[in-house]
């Protein structure tokens, strides 16, 4: 057995002595004890020391680094006294071989009257007996307690207010009756204790009438514990039991009173009829337990008194409306499952609400839209009073005629203004420093109505009175309450860009896919996927304008099955699909006109089938990437009632709507520079046409009305779009809103035509389809008589002998060829 070494520290200290940190420990009873009698009792007398570390009171923390400062004192021995600290003429300081684990304490810096010890170290098993200074607040941190006894902490009794187990990785028992004859207990606090799964139901048995705060948070518990044995007459300040695996919430297995009750951030799946019958909790928090996807009707039923409820970040399809009268504040934040709300008539005294969905919002202030029923029965109730009131004054009818005159403008959305009833909250004590939040709960005074005089109580004002609520998200003209469109305008328009957009490009591809010439041209088979493109378009409006209709008045009642449904996805994949399709076919045939009148004399620089086939192949796969995106998490098509990508939560959105700006910018960029060139390309005479070259004119009028027609619905969207991106809005919802609806699809409108339909080639095309079908036969004949004859060209080609004259010629004589009977989709 090795020999044990004892290091002796002598100091003379001069300077007054406070009384510092002292730091105990239990262990090596028995060899100690003959150490203290042998040694230290001849030394020092009758000032002997057993273990004190001299410091001044800023350094205290710097003295419990240390894991060897732990000291083995026997429990009959009586801890040291500050009159014994201030006369010791030395300090003693005692390493033992082995220790693992320490206990400090010190006067609590933010209350000097307390004493606060903290007993750390993973040999710890038991709860230390002997610390006999009058301890107020003991904490158990990162020890290797398996059990908590029912006589461990009832040595400290007398003092003790607040108990802590902090990162207690073995804790999975605690003894009934553990806290009882704890006389001043004021909190327990129980932390990150993964195996303690189970409460019994005496663990609160004699718990003292003092205690204020119940903290049971990032532990293993799976199920609520027994309540019962706290003070049935004392109102806690919180239990909480967050971050916990606790999974269901039984019939009637919370009856407590508290300002707070929090069950946040658990594995709560459903809760069960009347879960809380009886108890009084001002603040209730749900919250983060996203596999709470239903609650019985009745949840509520039987909870006294309650002011808020925060049911935010759940998985709740529905919300129950049973025992809710009383609450003042409502938090449904990031629920995108929540499809419907309760009536504003079974909120008796709710005056903020703060919801993920501004249609449920519109639910407040439109009742007799929102619920027919519960809002008829509410008037008969009205008019039941109003005759029992007719006796009364004339104060009182002419209350009760204006409730019943004004039952629609029910509420406003962000008004601060106070309301007719005056609350007068109940005071509950200051929060313990154990506790993270300072927002707790309050109760209301209670109101007592004369059972013989109830009618004339209920004539008051406090009765009958307008609710005025703050809610949010407030709609607006892209979320409305009303109408997707707003304007009846808008809504014209809207139809009349749906015909020509469906028709015109109908007929294009009728058209097109019916003649089949010997050699399929490029220029046919990119009006075929533009013209694809383009319906499409047209189709997303028509759902967007369909919607409106059905719902007309009353769009927050099908919001939710409409933006949260299969209608607006397969909307908003349209919307994007076709707009990057329809832009990129669109710069393709830009291209392939560019080629083939600016490089004319190179007959191989033109875009083969071939090449066309695989470029579009390209465009179709980016197309359906860009589209799908939103499908999985990048932005989203339900955040509008239009269905559009607007969604911008993280560096992810911005990154997609920046790309959908940047592409379209992009592709509108090539498009102006390649009309630009072609169009000077076709010489001075061209440039300069009267009103006696009306074929010249013709070309450049073209070119100008199609780079005309990208600028005027693809740039306001692009610039507006970037700048509101960057944090620089410069135009507000509803005038956006125009630019979405009506400028944003115009192209799919105005593409058929400009590209097709007002073509000689398209013409000659559907008279030779009609001609098949008995119909057009003469204008057929006419058209291909015409198509056949030679083309003139009314350029005058000058005599140069320079290479630039020819190219010339050939420029125009090609212009010519695409404007008479040629390549004729421009």
């Amino acid at each position: 057995m090795g020999r044990r070494q004892t290091h002796w520290v002598r100091t003379e200290d001069r300077r007054p002595t406070r009384t510092g940190i002292k730091c105990l420990s239990i262990g090596f009873l028995l060899r100690w004890l003959f150490v203290h009698h042998l040694l230290l009792g001849p030394l020092c007398g009758p000032h002997r020391v057993y273990a004190t570390l001299a410091a001044e009171e800023q350094s205290v923390g710097s003295n419990c680094h240390d894991i060897h400062l732990g000291f083995d004192v026997p429990s009959s021995l009586n801890a040291v006294t500050e009159a014994q600290v201030r006369d010791a003429p030395m300090t003693v300081t005692l390493t033992p071989a082995t220790s693992r684990w320490k206990c400090c304490c010190w006067k609590a810096p933010n209350q000097s009257e307390e004493v606060e010890c903290r007993c750390e170290g993973d040999a710890l098993t038991r709860v230390p007996q002997t610390l006999q200074l009058p301890i107020q607040r003991l904490t158990i941190a990162s020890a290797g307690l398996p059990r908590l006894r029912s006589t461990g902490l009832k040595v400290y009794g007398p003092t003790l207010l607040d108990v802590a187990f902090t990162d207690c990785l073995k804790l999975e028992l605690i003894q009934d009756g553990a806290f009882a004859n704890l006389t001043l207990l004021r909190t327990i606090y129980i932390s990150n204790a993964p195996k303690l799964t189970f409460l019994s139901k005496d663990v609160f048995a004699g718990i003292s009438e003092t205690v204020e705060i119940i903290r049971i948070i990032n532990s293993g518990l799976t199920s609520v514990p027994d309540l019962g044995h706290l003070p049935p007459h004392n109102i806690l300040q919180m239990i909480d039991l967050d971050n916990n695996q606790i999974t269901r919430i039984d019939t009637k297995s919370i009856n407590v009173k508290t300002a707070q009750f929090i069950l946040a951030n658990n594995e709560i799946s459903y809760v069960d009829d009347s879960a809380f019958f009886g108890s009084k909790i001002a603040k209730l928090s749900l919250k983060d337990n996203r596999k709470l996807t239903e609650m019985h009707p009745e949840a509520f039923n039987g909870i006294i008194d309650i002011t808020e409820l925060d049911l935010s970040s759940t998985s709740l399809v529905g919300l129950p409306s049973v025992g809710l009268q009383t609450i003042e504040a409502l938090y449904i934040m990031n629920t995108h499952t929540l499809k419907t709300i309760p009536s504003i008539y079974n909120f008796r005294n709710l005056q903020r609400a703060y919801l993920t969905h501004s249609f449920h919002c519109c639910a407040f202030q439109f009742p007799s839209r929102h619920d027919p029923r519960r809002h008829a029965l509410r008037m008969l109730e009205i008019e039941k009073w109003r005759e029992q009131c007719n006796k009364g004054s004339r104060k009182e009818r002419a209350l009760l005629d204006n409730l019943e005159a004004q039952p629609e403008d029910f509420g406003s959305f962000g008004s601060t203004e106070p309301s007719v009833t005056e609350i007068t909250p109940f005071p509950i004590a200051s929060i313990d420093y154990m506790a993270d939040s300072t927002n707790l709960g309050y109760f209301h005074e209670q109101i007592t109505i004369n059972p013989d005089d109830q009618s004339a109580e209920f004539c008051g004002n406090f009765t009958f009175r307008k609710p005025n609520i703050e809610c949010y998200p407030m709609p607006n003209d892209l979320n409305p309450c009303e109408d997707v469109m707003g304007y009846q305008w808008l809504r014209i328009s809207v139809w009349i860009v749906v015909a020509l957009a469906v028709v015109g490009n109908v007929a294009v591809l009728t058209v097109i896919l019916s003649i089949r010439p010997e050699s399929t041209p490029v220029p046919r088979f990119l009006m075929c996927h533009l013209a694809f493109a383009d319906l499409c378009l047209g189709v997303y409006l028509l759902l967007v304008a369909s919607i409106d209709a059905h719902s007309i008045g009353e769009y927050f009642n099908y919001a939710y099955d409409w933006q949260y449904g299969l209608g607006c996805k397969v909307a908003g994949f349209l919307t994007v699909f076709a707009s990057h399709l329809s832009v990129f076919t669109l710069t393709v045939i830009t291209i392939e006109r560019w080629l083939a009148i600016t490089q004319a004399m190179y007959l191989n620089h033109r875009i083969k089938l071939r090449q066309a086939a695989l470029i579009m192949l390209g465009g179709w796969l980016y197309s359906m990437l860009m589209s799908s995106l939103p499908l999985f998490g990048i932005s989203n098509y339900s955040s509008t009632s239009i269905c559009l990508p607007m969604e911008n939560r993280d560096a992810f959105d911005t990154m997609y709507l920046i790309a959908i700006l940047g592409c379209n910018g992009v592709a509108f960029s090539i498009i102006a520079v390649c009309y630009a060139q072609i169009y000077l390309s076709l010489g001075r005479e061209t440039r300069q046409a009267r009103q006696n070259n009306p074929g010249e004119l013709s070309v450049a009028k073209k070119m100008a009305l199609l780079v005309f027609t990208n600028f005027a619905c693809w740039s306001p969207i692009a610039f507006f779009g970037l700048t509101a991106l960057a944090g620089f809005p410069l135009i507000n919802v509803t005038k956006s809103k125009i630019l979405l609806v009506f400028f944003y699809p115009l192209n799919s409108c105005a593409d058929p035509y400009l590209y097709a339909i007002l073509t000689s080639q398209y013409r000659q095309d559907l008279f030779i389809l009609l001609s098949k079908l008995g119909l057009c036969r003469q204008n057929a004949l006419n058209y291909k008589h015409s198509s056949s004859a030679p083309a003139t060209s009314r350029f005058t080609i000058h005599r140069h002998s320079s290479l630039t004259c020819k190219m010339q010629t050939v420029l125009s004589a090609e212009a010519q060829k695409m404007l008479k009977n040629g390549e004729d989709y421009v």
